[in-house]
């Protein structure tokens, strides 16, 4: 067996963008974590009557598409599921609350316009009017013949550009959203009252956009006038921002999903050196368990200290393990090794690590929140981007992560692939400590 041959199987088994969405992966990969929001969010939804609006927070490849997976799973018996990936269907730099409100418009019509549903073609003709005037304002007065299936088509597109991209177009779409919700609305009440059963919309991607983009989206109340049950993905950066404090009062609950922590802290919740081992034990188990699907020739392919090391260093991210995880084999294949060294997870480390752009500003508020364990409020200002809280950037680009403690109380620290180079700083800066 030629090197390549024995890799590629490893190797097409780490794949950091791809999360575990199917009924076989989670059965054959999953590693349950002890902060898990699935089991709460499904104890909350049973508690509430009225239409309830969650948001889960977390990091950038933090697992939270896998965790909404499973609760879909959990749940598809009990409701009727719409999943939105606003990553595929929307445009990353033509976002706002417009767009997912009609996103997800469209979702529950594309869903309730089956026969099966029986719903009365009067409601889902109104709805359909309403969701014309979108596409109508974007066509020539001669283009308004089209067909629901055309109809349909043309507001994939439209959305993907953006439909606030212009200041005339956001002018005349503004009004149409009230009736847009109006009439999903009485679509929601029909078909929950026909099929017995309550309708969750799960809104994953809106995680991946910036804190500005992000703010504006949730600070509308139009997000939580839709009158099901819906839970939103958000960023970490907005869950712990100050300006976000009032908008988050809009809905029931924000369930966070922390990494599972590589270091544990004290009592005072600032970070320790000493290494949780629990936390390790999951990340371990996340390697382990896929490795075994490969049979005996692939046990021990990792060396104890490598995967250590790479544990540790993917500072509980679940996408980061992976990816430090999957770089390690192209290193040991670059090598013509057969197992993954300490040498080799070091390298590894080394090529990820190359991945992050720190500042010279980012420092100081590293230092503080690696000593404390605690977010600052301070500012900083560039050119292209304002006044911002410097946290809210070191969290969005996961330069800092965030962690609970046994007692589930918050607390924060420095990314430990990062670690290296604030010890260089704080060497070169012994006054500013």
């Amino acid at each position: 067996m030629s090197n390549t041959s024995f890799w590629k199987p490893a190797y097409q088994l780490f794949k950091p963008e791809e999360p575990l969405t199917t009924p076989e992966d989670l059965k054959n990969f999953y590693v349950q974590r002890d902060n898990s929001p699935v089991e709460n969010l499904i104890t909350f939804l049973d508690m509430e009557d009225d239409p309830a609006k969650f948001l889960l927070a977390g990091h950038r490849g933090g697992g939270k598409t896998t965790e909404l997976r499973r609760l879909e799973q959990n749940l598809n018996n009990k409701y009727t599921v719409i999943w939105i990936d606003t990553v595929t269907a929307l445009d990353q730099y033509n976002i706002g609350y417009a767009e997912v409100v009609v996103l997800i418009g469209i979702k529950i019509f594309e869903k309730v316009i089956q026969p099966e549903w029986g719903l009365k073609e009067d409601l889902l003709d109104d709805l359909l009017e309403s969701l014309k005037t979108v596409v109508y304002q974007d066509e020539d007065a001669e283009n308004t013949g089209l067909e629901v299936p055309e109809i349909i088509k043309k507001l994939g597109l439209i959305l993907k550009q953006g439909l606030t991209r212009k200041v005339t177009t956001t002018l005349n779409i503004r009004p149409q959203l009230s009736k847009i919700i109006e009439r999903v609305n009485a679509i929601i009440e029909a078909a929950e009252k026909r099929n017995k059963q309550k309708l969750l919309v799960i809104v994953d991607g809106l995680d991946r956009h910036d804190q500005a983009t992000a703010l504006e989206m949730f600070a509308s109340p139009l997000l939580t006038q839709l009158s099901c049950h819906i839970i939103y993905a958000i960023p970490i950066s907005l869950r712990y921002s100050p300006s976000f404090r009032q908008p988050m009062e809009s809905f029931q609950k924000c369930l966070d999903l922390t990494n599972p922590p590589v270091f544990e802290c004290d009592e005072n919740l600032c970070p320790t050196r000493i290494p949780n081992e629990p936390g390790r034990d999951i990340l371990n188990s996340v390697i382990h368990k896929r490795l075994v699907s490969l049979g005996d020739a692939y046990k021990g392919l990792f060396n104890p200290d490598a995967l250590e090391l790479i544990s540790e260093k993917s500072g509980g991210v679940m996408r980061d393990l992976v990816r430090l995880a999957r770089t390690a084999c192209e290193v040991s294949l670059r090598l013509n090794l057969i197992f993954v060294d300490l040498d080799v997870a070091k390298e590894a480390v080394q090529e990820v690590r190359r991945e992050y752009n720190l500042s010279d500003y980012h420092f100081p508020e590293l230092d503080k929140v690696h000593r404390t364990g605690c977010l600052t409020t301070n500012t900083h200002s560039l050119p292209n981007k304002g006044q911002f809280v410097i946290c809210d950037e070191l969290l969005q680009n996961k330069f800092v992560l965030g962690y609970y403690n046994r007692n589930k109380k918050s607390w924060f620290d420095i990314n430990p692939i990062l670690l290296e180079d604030l010890q260089r700083w704080q060497a070169a800066n012994p006054n500013n400590q």
